[in-house]
């Protein structure tokens, strides 16, 4: 109680500042030239350490401004920042469409197979006994199944022909045995012609006459579906006929066959689109469809060409051209 605020004060000050009583508080400043007093750092207290390991720097340049405050020295000491989570991959699948089962044109080939060998039998029975006319309608109209059975297995078909040598007879004579019976058998005239019997093509025979075969085929679909098709009860109509025409080219050597009906009517737009099998051209007659393309596959496996030509007042031919090498 005796001692002086002012002492008391100055005690302090001296504990705080670990200042000794005899420290010359009053000195000039020549005297911190000789010895120079440590000087403290503001804000600082005395027993802080700058840490200088490589954690804590990057700790210090990782801190951001919006971090939650931190009031004990320990907190300050975050974990390391762990390093950005990579993407989640995602794999997208895309549903690809089921290919065409490769079963399909075996499946069909071996239908016309059977087919064909059972249309074969009735044509050996027939030769033993004079057949009725039904059994000869059932024969005919199988014998037309067979035919497109046939040419749906050859659209499905990329194996090229197995070529062999065939003259221009043989080609009508085909013709003539298998697309007469159909053309008659629907009351239709039919005929066929050629200018050379001995030129020849290599080809494969069957598909030859299959194609045109098949072609006579469709045309009597397409005759027996029209409604336009009238009768012949008026004279002015022209009977329904089938001419087949063969003839023979030198300067490229080919054969140009014509299968021309002169009671045929195909629009502009079907003319266009004639082999293609297009469901809105066939739709009364679906197999004339299938048939045509198939014969105008056949013909451009051989390296030929297929085309139509409609006349000017009614009725169409239908051309094929197998060239005699097929190259």
């Amino acid at each position: 109680m005796n001692e002086s605020g002012g002492d008391q004060i100055t005690e302090l000050l001296n504990d705080n500042l670990q200042l000794t009583e005899s420290d010359n508080l009053d000195a000039t400043d020549d005297g911190d030239e000789d010895s120079p007093a440590r000087t403290g750092r503001e804000g600082l207290p005395r027993t802080f350490r700058m840490r200088h390991d490589a954690h804590y720097v990057d700790e210090l340049m990782s801190r951001t401004m919006d971090g939650p405050g931190m009031t004990d020295r320990e907190d300050m000491r975050r974990r390391p920042t762990q390093p950005p989570a990579a993407p989640e991959r995602v794999e997208i699948r895309t549903s690809v469409p089921p290919a065409p089962q490769a079963a399909a044109a075996p499946a069909l080939a071996l239908i016309a197979e059977r087919l064909e060998a059972i249309a074969a039998h009735g044509g050996a029975l027939r030769t033993h006994h004079a057949s009725s006319f039904i059994e000869q309608s059932i024969q005919v109209e199988f014998a037309r199944v067979t035919r497109l059975a046939r040419a749906a297995a050859i659209l499905q078909n990329a194996e090229p022909p197995m070529r062999g040598e065939l003259s221009a007879r043989d080609i009508v004579d085909g013709t003539i045995r298998a697309g007469g019976p159909v053309a008659r058998l629907a009351g239709m005239e039919f005929d066929a012609s050629m200018d050379d019997a001995a030129f020849a093509i290599l080809a494969e025979p069957a598909m030859v006459v299959q194609g045109i075969a098949g072609t006579v085929d469709a045309v009597v679909d397409l005759l027996l579906s029209d409604p336009r098709r009238r009768p012949a009860v008026d004279a002015r109509h022209p009977a329904a006929r089938i001419s087949i025409s063969l003839q023979t080219v030198r300067v490229r050597p080919a054969i140009i066959l014509d299968v021309f009906c002169p009671t045929l009517f195909v629009s502009g737009s079907h003319a266009e689109r004639f082999f293609d099998n297009a469901a809105d051209d066939y739709r009364a007659a679906p197999a004339a469809g299938i048939l045509l393309a198939a014969a105008a596959h056949i013909v451009r496996a051989h390296g030929g060409r297929a085309d139509v030509k409609r006349h000017s007042a009614t009725g169409a031919t239908i051309t094929y051209v197998f060239p005699q090498s097929g190259t």
